[in-house]
Formats: C-alpha cells, structure tokens, sequence
C-alpha cells in the first residue's frame, strides 16, 4: 500500500462555521502520529454483536471509518457511492446554489466514489462528531482549512497530502472527474492512524413497518435551476428511494438515484430533516461564502422508517456527536439501515430557495 508522503494528519472543525468557494488551497501542514481522541458520549444502545454502529444492521467488517466529500452539481450526477453509504449528510455550499454530500463508509466499502470535491469547515464539524474517522477530500475553502487545523482530523486530502489516492476518469470533464477507491483509502487511514473503536450517535429500534406513512412523497428543492430532490416510501423495500430533478436541464423528468457500483437503487431507511440557521456572507473573490449553525439546537423532522415525527436536535460542540429526539424529549429511535441528514435552513427567502413539501 502506498504511503502518504509527509504524514499528515490535518484538522478539522470549528463550530459555528463559515464555508468558502473552495477555489483558496491552503498547504497542508504535516504533523506525527497521534493517539485516538477519545469517543463522545454517544447515545447509549445495546447493539447486536457485529453490528455496524452507524446502521444497526449486521456487518463482518468494520471500519476504519472514512468520510468523504462528494459533489451533487448537474454535471457530476450520477455519483458513485451514495447507495452504499452508511451515513450521508446533504447541505449547501456557495450560494445557496448546490448542495454537497459527505458520505461516511465504516466497512461496506464501494470500490469507487465521486466526483470528490472540497470541504467546508460545517462538513468538517461533523466529521469532528465522528472522532476517529478518516477525511477524503479534494482542497478546501480556506476557512475549511482552518476547521481541519483546529479539529486535529485524520486528514486525507488528495490535492495536499494523499497524493495518489485519488484519479481522474476520462470519461468525464474536470473537475467533475475525480474518484477515490474506498479500501485504497482505508488501508492508507488504518496505516496511519489504526482502527479506532466508533460509538453509534443514536438509538436503534426495531426494523420499519409495511405500513405506508401519511406522506409518501418528500420533496426538497434547494434550487429551481439545477436541483430538485425527492424521497418516495417504497413499501416493497420498506424505505424511502431517492429521486432527482434538474429542471433547466434538457430531459428534466425525475430520474431514480441508483448505486452505480451496486446497480441497485438508493433506499433510505431514515431521514432527518434538520434545521439551523445559515447565512451567505461575501467573500474576498466575490463567490459568497456560507455559515451553517452545526452547534446548539433547533427542530428537527425525524422521518424513522415509515414513522414521521416532529422532534428537535442538540449540539453541545468540542466534537460531540448531534442527538435527536422526539417532541416528548425522548431520545429517538432509529430504523437499522442508511441514514441520511439532510441539513436545511431556518427560513425561505429570495436570497435561499430552499423549499420543502411532504405530501
């Protein structure tokens, strides 16, 4: 396995943050092993022996954990990657224009995901939240830079310091080109920083029931020009498929989000829509840079199984992981599957087009 040249082990975080455009590439500065930083308090369930602590569900293999950005424009769709994720946080980047996966993987490794990009520094507080977990991203907002510094993260950056993990398919034009070999990328974390042991964020109940919800039809638009999504229960499969629309694109019907390494179709088994505040903020290039609210607390629509429930999320920050609960205060109990945390703004206004409908 090839080694990174200069070890390196940026870091990541801040709390309350703010995202730059990406185009500002720091140098990533080198640092010695270190010890694993200790876990947070996570929720407290009892798993079943050999059960992946991000879904619940059964695994032989586990970790280490990689998480890795992946662009989510008109013109890196399709991606590779997202139905075998176990985790897949959604949120915008500039402008209020495109979101931005970052997708964590603790075993059930794809052998290629992309298109990679850069990272901004609330990705980077999330990851923060997953102590342990290894970084794959291409550069970084310069503000992003700073996050990964603070939060000491197991940093893989293939424009920096993981020179070799990523490359670049012809078959697409760049920059929505470039791909990452999950394993290849395990091997090189676990080479550098071991295994170290996750704790689950949340509880695990039992498994969805066949029972359709009262809305079968979830729909997010984070923007009209380029990006419609929507989330669909599927009773067959007992979870939610995804669907996406690009409505100044020429053939802009819904098109069903599948694996392309699998060939099987994205199925979500729960869905959180959290909200929090965001803010666009100029910038020295003119691009716009984004702060999202990743501490503190706010509502939450907890979308567990076929169960839809209004509920509230919490963030005490230094890297704790974000719980949810139900509107009785209960801590809530997650379906065993993928999970996706789709992170929304407070508020619709001209200046942020995010719009939500469940019907």
């Amino acid at each position: 396995m090839a080694k990174i040249l200069g070890l390196a082990a940026l870091v990541l975080g801040t709390a309350t943050v703010l995202a730059g455009c990406g185009s500002n590439k720091a140098a990533a500065p080198a640092h010695p092993k270190r010890s694993t930083p200790a876990a947070p308090q996570a929720a407290k369930t009892a798993l079943a022996k050999n059960a992946d602590p991000l879904t619940g569900l059964s695994s032989r293999y586990h970790g280490p954990l990689v998480a890795i950005m992946v662009e989510n424009t008109e013109y890196g769709r399709p991606q590779y990657g997202l139905e075998s994720a176990d985790v897949v946080y959604e949120a915008y980047t500039e402008f209020f224009y495109y979101s931005r996966f970052l997708l964590l993987y603790y075993g059930n490794e794809p052998d290629k995901v992309g298109p990679v990009r850069s990272a901004r520094p609330y990705f980077v507080s999330w990851v923060h939240g997953w102590p342990g977990a290894a970084y794959v991203h291409a550069g970084a907002s310069n503000p992003g830079y700073v996050s990964i510094q603070q939060d000491h993260i197991h940093n893989l950056d293939v424009d920096a310091n993981a020179y070799g993990l990523g490359y670049r398919s012809p078959s697409r034009p760049a920059p929505h080109n470039l791909f990452v070999r999950i394993p290849q990328a395990a091997l090189m974390a676990q080479d550098h920083w071991g295994n170290p042991k996750i704790s689950p964020h949340w509880l695990f109940g039992a498994p969805a029931g066949s029972a359709a919800p009262q809305d079968q039809t979830i729909t997010m638009t984070w923007n009209t020009h380029n990006t419609v999504e929507q989330w669909r229960w599927d009773g067959a499969a007992r979870g939610w498929t995804r669907w996406v629309s690009c409505p100044e694109c020429s053939g802009n019907q819904y098109t069903q989000v599948m694996g392309l390494n699998s060939g099987k179709p994205v199925v979500a088994s729960n869905i959180v829509i959290q909200y929090t505040k965001e803010e666009h903020l100029p910038d020295p290039a003119g691009t716009g840079w984004i702060q999202i609210q990743t501490h503190g607390s706010g509502r939450a629509t907890l979308i567990l199984g076929n169960k839809i429930e209004q509920g509230t999320w919490k963030n005490a920050g230094s890297g704790q992981p974000t719980q949810y609960y139900l509107s009785n205060g209960q801590p809530a109990r997650f379906v065993p599957g993928q999970t996706w945390i789709e992170v929304v703004p407070n508020s619709h206004s001209a200046q942020n087009p995010f719009q939500l409908q469940m019907q």
